[in-house]
């Protein structure tokens, strides 16, 4: 045999060498370039570029050592593998780390760390020593003991590190974030573990053929990236599976024309090709409308989200203003009631008759000016999260009598029944006195307001349970049934009341706001045309 040759002694192997080697070394530059491209060359598509080429780098290594027919080519491409080995599996852990880390780097000494573990077996390269002998009639290299010892020791070290930091990182993160380290690590330690048990049983068996099969597991590894680029966006790359897919399909049948050569294989490959070519094409050009789509509608999603954020802040500004300016309102309005009340009165002199009327309807909009005040500064506390509820001892027997003697004029103006069941000795409740006067004496008088002359009102008040109940029902017009679920919005009024009766739609609103500050409940029973039943229900004690 010429010893200058190879071709004899892997003979046998060159297909499958070219299969393990080729193929998957093409998947994995077209992967690499196609997430590198992507991502904009984010730091985390850089580790895996720098990765997967240091691995590619080894495959060539390993592909011209099984092939080539120089056995000096052989011995000098063969000599730094171990120690290309080594650094790959230390950046496949790197790679994994900055996953983790949603793509932020370590720090300078973890770097120098990680470097440090490469440096044995450099030294061991760089001086020729990483072959101790190279057996030239059966084309063979025996390793440097020490460094292909070190090398396990990597292998099983880094291999452990993505175990336990999966492991220990997984268990505090939950959704997306815990499928990613989850899918990675299974992805990084099955082809690590099966590349190391491979290396481990050839080289105690001396059966290095094992190793060619091993590598058939790398496509799985770089499917499960595929995945997760897709489904996870580990790169935050926004793109459709479909358009990496084609080109690895297209890749794989493709490559499979140069180790084919049979004429009918190699016709068929061809065909193959040609139609991979063509539904790959239809794939990407539709992954690629689906990928502008999904990029408008977030688009748009984003958009809308910014002009909500912006909305929300001009409705607190809006409530704000309100508030300022019903504030600023309030004192002015109450100092003109008090100069009424008091020329109404007969304190600043005597009134004609003319005079008098004038004085008491100036009053009587006085009275409604300062309502309307107090009740925009009870919308703005509510809206802002800012209604303060003082609850104070409150004798429920005296409460309800001012509260009738404060209805039934209007009743009696308007021809209204008004139905009281009230019982007696109620006891002394912890409440929030103007909050609670003002919630019921709204739903009264919305009950007399809405309710046609001759129509009834009835109020009903329990006490059950360490809770009062309070029941305000009236035979009036009803709310219609598609706007109920508005009847509490700030000032939303019903289509049947709008040009019925005046109102400016706060009460309803500050009324539940009012009711549940407290702790209580309030809810309501209504049919159009034939009346309304609102409850109220509160804590006695606080």
């Amino acid at each position: 045999m010429d010893i200058n040759t190879c071709l004899e002694t892997t003979q046998d192997y060159r297909v499958i060498a070219y299969y393990s080697h080729y193929i998957p070394l093409l998947i994995t530059l077209v992967v690499s370039l196609f997430v590198l491209y992507k991502s904009k060359f984010s730091l985390l598509s850089i580790s895996f570029f720098i990765f997967t080429g240091s691995f590619c780098l080894w495959l060539l290594g390993d592909v011209f050592a099984w092939t080539a027919n120089d056995y000096s080519f052989v011995s000098f491409v063969w000599a730094p593998l171990d120690y290309i080995n080594v650094v790959f599996y230390i950046l496949g852990a790197y790679f994994f780390v900055l996953i983790v880390k949603d793509g932020k780097d370590i720090s300078l000494w973890e770097k120098l760390i990680a470097l440090s573990l490469s440096l044995p077996a450099l030294w061991i390269t760089v001086s020729n020593q990483s072959i101790t002998v190279f057996y030239q009639p059966a084309c063979e290299a025996f390793n440097n003991d020490f460094l292909s010892q070190y090398k396990f020791c990597i292998e099983i070290l880094v291999i452990a590190f993505i175990l336990f930091y999966a492991f220990f990182k997984g268990r505090k993160v939950t959704g997306e974030k815990r499928n990613q380290i989850i899918i990675v690590s299974s992805a990084l330690t099955l082809f690590f573990g099966v590349f190391s048990l491979t290396e481990y049983i050839s080289s105690q068996t001396g059966v290095y053929e094992i190793n060619l099969y091993s590598l058939f597991v790398l496509p799985i590894f770089l499917f499960a990236i595929i995945y997760s680029i897709t489904t996870l966006e580990i790169f935050k790359i926004r793109l459709i599976g479909s358009q990496l897919l084609a080109y690895v399909l297209i890749v794989m049948v493709g490559s499979q024309f140069f180790f084919i050569e049979d004429t009918t294989n190699k016709t068929l490959t061809v065909i193959t090709f040609i139609l991979s070519l063509g539904f790959g094409i239809l794939l990407i050009r539709s992954g690629q409308r689906e990928t502008k789509a999904r990029l408008k509608i977030e688009k748009l999603a984003s958009e809308l989200e910014q002009t909500n954020a912006q909305l929300k802040e001009l409705d607190r500004q809006k409530d704000e203003l309100l508030g300022m300016v019903s504030h600023q309102l309030a004192t002015p309005v109450s100092s003109i009631k008090w100069y009424l009340e008091m020329m109404k009165d007969g304190d600043l002199g005597p009134l004609s008759k003319e005079q008098s009327e004038h004085v008491v309807a100036m009053h009587a909009i006085g009275e409604t000016m300062s309502d309307l005040v107090s009740m925009i500064l009870d919308v703005s506390r509510i809206q802002l999260g800012r209604m303060r509820i003082e609850k104070q001892d409150l004798d429920l027997n005296t409460f309800f009598h001012d509260l009738v003697a404060t209805i039934e004029p209007k009743a009696l103006e308007k021809k209204v029944e008004l139905v009281k069941n009230i019982p007696q000795n109620m006891p002394v409740a912890q409440l929030d006195r103007r909050y609670t006067n003002m919630t019921i004496e709204n739903l009264l008088s919305n009950a007399l307001k809405y309710t046609p002359t001759g129509g009834k009102v009835t109020c009903d008040v329990k006490i059950e349970n360490g809770e009062i109940f309070v029941t305000v029902s009236d035979t009036g017009m009803g709310i219609p049934a598609s706007e109920q679920d508005k009847i509490f919005g700030r000032m939303f009024r019903a289509s049947n009341a709008r040009n019925a009766v005046d109102g400016n739609g706060f009460g309803l609103f500050v009324a539940k706001g009012a009711v549940e500050a407290q702790g209580g409940k309030i809810w309501f029973e209504s049919t159009e045309g034939k009346g309304t039943t609102f409850h109220v229900q509160l804590p006695l004690k606080d």
